[in-house]
């Protein structure tokens, strides 16, 4: 039922136009069974790779037309790419070897119209093998079996039940994760929250600057934690010989970051891009931005809340951001002429035109 991303990378340092996702929810069925969090399970992924530097485009709610034409817009992008990802939360349903994702008002089903009707696995593996370096699916589904009363001449074995487990062809640099293992469901929420286990589990770990096979050993841990061991995700892949890191790097350790001291003047994007490269150093990402709200106490867009906690308003100022509104160097996935930046009195990230005005602080190090 849910979920699909790819992701792309080698041990070299990544830029945001070097790494692109893809973020696909699902939740507004009318024919199937509904569900609580597909779009908030999306959402958390597409925050937590744009956090990553990633350039996110992301769909929702959508049928297997405008689905399909976002995926080739993915497709033509994703050659220009090092690393690419596809995150899917939704409905899915394995037939035979094949495994689908269902689009919303999918209908009239049958076995010999599956691959007209729906959008397969394999479409999602080829679109993200399209990257210069290497892919990844993550691919939340499987939830229950009600989808599979509603396609005509479907058997009752486990193959109409659930997901099949992915499998990677040789020479595919790639790698596939399903939330759970064949003929299983996967929780759409824990403890009757907001999010998959798998959902929460990815944020926590993608970041880590391990290779992405490390770290989906980190994520079948947090997964099989949170559920009991009821629920446990599955991987297949060809990534061989290299280390492959969303992150940007591989290790444990990441270069020092080093905050330059503030340009004390509003500029525009473009400018303040200008300004750090003379410097020697770059302007930083949207998520180191973020990472001095919360170390200093902040919550990301707690408006109400940071503007009155006096020892987060002390700290922000100590560690030298004394203006406010700083640019970051983390483009607007949805529009390029946009790009986020970090407001640090109420402790948010908005997105700006690019030709507007905001202070700069250049950082060395880090990525």
């Amino acid at each position: 039922m849910r979920f699909l991303l790819l992701s792309l990378l080698t041990t070299l340092a990544l830029t945001a136009n070097d790494k692109l996702a893809l973020v696909i929810g699902n939740k507004n069925y009318t024919n199937q069974t509904g569900l609580q969090n597909p779009i908030s399970d999306a959402k958390l992924i597409r925050d937590t790779l744009q956090g990553m530097d990633f350039d996110v485009m992301e769909v929702y709610n959508k049928n297997l037309n405008t689905l399909s034409d976002k995926l080739d817009v993915f497709i033509n992008r994703a050659r220009g790419a090092k690393v690419a990802v596809i995150y899917y939360a939704g409905h899915g349903i394995g037939v035979g070897r094949n495994n689908y994702l269902i689009p919303i008002g999918a209908s009239n089903l049958s076995v010999d119209n599956l691959g007209r009707k729906l959008m397969s696995l394999g479409e999602l593996k080829g679109a993200v093998a399209k990257a210069k370096g290497f892919g990844v699916v993550f691919f939340d589904a499987c939830r229950n079996s009600f989808f599979s009363g509603q396609i005509q001449g479907l058997g009752s074995g486990r193959g109409s039940r659930a997901l099949v487990q992915p499998t990677v062809r040789r020479g595919q640099n790639i790698l596939v994760s399903f939330s759970t293992q064949a003929g299983k469901i996967a929780k759409d929420d824990v403890n009757n929250g907001n999010h998959s286990p798998y959902a929460l589990a990815l944020s926590e770990n993608l970041n880590r600057s391990k290779d992405i096979r490390l770290v989906m050993g980190s994520v079948r841990a947090k997964v099989k934690k949170l559920t009991s061991f009821e629920q446990i995700p599955v991987d297949e892949n060809q990534l061989d010989g290299e280390e492959y890191c969303l992150s940007g790097r591989c290790g444990d350790v990441l270069p020092t970051l080093k905050w330059m001291k503030d340009t004390g003047e509003k500029v525009k994007w473009k400018k303040a891009k200008e300004i750090c490269r003379a410097k020697g150093g770059r302007l930083p990402t949207r998520e180191e931005l973020r990472k001095v709200v919360t170390g200093c106490g902040g919550v990301i867009n707690d408006y109400e809340n940071n503007r009155k906690n006096s020892s987060y308003q002390a700290c922000y100022k100590a560690k030298g951001f004394t203006s406010n509104g700083y640019w970051s160097s983390t483009t607007y996935a949805s529009d390029s002429s946009y790009a986020w930046l970090v407001y640090f009195y109420y402790g948010s990230d908005y997105r700006y035109d690019k030709t507007a005005e905001f202070y700069a602080r250049c950082v060395r190090g880090g990525q």
